[in-house]
């Protein structure tokens, strides 16, 4: 009887670890499984080579991709035009849908990100770029490309496109604004703040004729503050020893160097009164400027072909005068333009419609479209290259002196999250500021603070993203797994035996 009982338990016993043997086998595939979904999901990026994209797309079947943005009108949209025809002699078979009416920064694009049908390319700033990469909209782009081909690039345009070190888009440029003047009006650059002032007063008080001879009033300087969202106000924070923002990305724009700024651009109309009132847009400026009823202008490269269009050898450019009450430069936000590609969530994107877009944004950005770019439209390049031409051949382009004076004061373009809320914010308060002429500029300095803080408090300033596990850490995740639940089950046939 007792072996008959020894006999069942030892049954027993094996039917149980056959039982259990099964389980863990179970176990063990459903870690495979799982092992192998992680693995497709959130496998290590790098691992994806450049063999994602269609190689064959050059001499295989049609692809069309839809670009916007082409440049600012003018000599930008002229290099644009020219390369877009290159490319196109090149790759025949890649049809460009481009929708140039579309600019840098457009809400357009956010929107038609959200609906999946953003552009496959898009010519945008680097800080922008920058926040849309990480809301997942944009396309990593460094494992297809060379790092040869990016190291082509000057340093400062890559770290400008970059985001924890991966390449988020290609720079074609790199453009800030200076002082435009017309010497019709004022013979020799201003050298501080108190000489443009004072040039600007005599222009404004004592010139009611244009050049042409027309009864028009000429004003010193065409700037309407707040019409361009701080952009061009942003300088004259750090020459009044003031700064957007703190080391912790936390603006400061209530500070007495901040106030003291507006305060002077403010005065610039309603006390100097040597800009007019009532300007309600950059156009209203440009107008202003080409027709010869303004002596200065503060603006960028880009517009320069248009400018000399109408003021011929009579335009020039210099820095932004030192203030010669504080000891300190303007120092205006000098960025890059550039092409990105949007993600596939963002757009459909296909593998050879990723393909078509990078051959694309490579002529768009090649050293002769670039030196094209400085000579038609004042664009500063981002290729090593082209500078070094540029540099040696710098009798192209007569207002070069100026822009080099400038680029020596300058600050680089913030890429943080928080800056985005300092441009509506800045033409909501300080453009209304303005407007409205009421000279409240402390109140309206504090108000815009805490505007930009209540907005930074309910909006994160750290955009989540995708959950990046490597393949090891997965591997290990589940032999931990199995390897426990094959102890547990070791530990629990043990006592049973006992």
């Amino acid at each position: 009887m007792n072996k008959n009982i020894n006999l069942q338990i030892k049954n027993r016993t094996a039917r149980g670890s056959r039982k259990l043997f099964k389980e863990i086998l179970v176990l063990f595939v459903v870690g495979l499984f799982i092992l192998t979904a992680f693995v497709s999901v959130y496998g290590n990026p790098a691992s994806n080579s450049s063999s994602l994209v269609a190689t064959n797309a050059s001499t295989g079947s049609t692809v069309t991709i839809s670009v916007w943005g082409s440049g600012s009108p003018g000599g930008e949209t002229t290099v644009f035009n020219q390369s877009l025809a290159y490319f196109e002699s090149l790759y025949p078979n890649v049809t460009v849908q481009d929708s140039p009416a579309v600019g840098v920064a457009a809400t357009q694009y956010v929107s038609a990100a959200h609906a999946g049908k953003a552009p496959d390319v898009y010519r945008d700033s680097s800080d922008n770029a920058g926040v849309l990469y990480a809301s997942g909209t944009v396309l990593g782009l460094n494992k297809y490309l060379n790092q040869t081909y990016i190291n082509s690039f000057s340093k400062g345009t890559v770290t400008a496109w970059s985001s924890n070190n991966t390449l988020y888009g290609i720079p074609v440029n790199t453009n800030g604004v200076g002082l435009y003047y017309n010497s019709e009006f004022v013979k020799t650059a201003p050298k501080n703040i108190y000489q443009l002032i004072q040039d600007s007063e005599n222009v404004t008080h004592n010139t009611t004729l244009n050049p042409a001879g027309q009864p028009t009033k000429v004003w010193g300087l065409a700037y309407g503050l707040g019409t361009d969202s701080g952009y061009r106000s942003a300088a004259w924070f750090p020459a009044f020893g003031g700064t957007l923002f703190n080391s912790k990305q936390l603006p400061v724009l209530n500070s007495t160097s901040d106030i003291n700024a507006i305060s002077f651009l403010y005065n610039l109309t309603y006390n100097y009164k040597i800009s007019p009132t009532g300007l309600t847009s950059m156009t209203q400026q440009y107008n202003l400027f080409e027709s010869n009823q303004s002596a200065f202008m503060i603006d960028g490269p880009w517009d320069q072909s248009t400018y000399t269009s109408y003021l011929g050898p009579n335009l020039h450019v210099t820095a932004l005068p030192f203030n010669n009450v504080t000891n300190h430069w303007p120092t205006p936000i000098w960025g890059s333009i550039g092409y990105f590609i949007s993600s596939p969530q963002a757009s459909g994107i296909t593998p050879s419609q990723i393909w078509a877009s990078l051959k694309f944004i490579q002529v768009e950005t090649n050293m002769t479209a670039q030196v094209h770019l400085f000579d038609r439209a004042g664009d500063f390049p981002s290729l090593t290259s082209a500078g070094n031409y540029i540099a040696s051949h710098s009798n192209n382009d007569p207002l070069i002196k100026g822009w080099l004076d400038q680029e020596n004061h300058t600050m680089p373009q913030p890429g943080f999250v928080n800056m985005n809320y300092y441009w509506p914010n800045f033409h909501t308060y300080v453009g209304n500021l303005y407007d409205n002429g009421t000279n409240n500029v402390t109140q309206v300095m504090n108000d815009f603070q805490k505007a930009v803080i209540t907005e930074i408090n309910q909006v994160s300033a750290t955009p989540s993203t995708p959950l990046k596990i490597s393949v090891y850490e997965i591997i290990a995740m589940v032999v931990a797994v199995i390897l426990v639940a094959g102890v547990a089950s070791y530990v629990y046939i043990s006592k049973k035996k006992k």
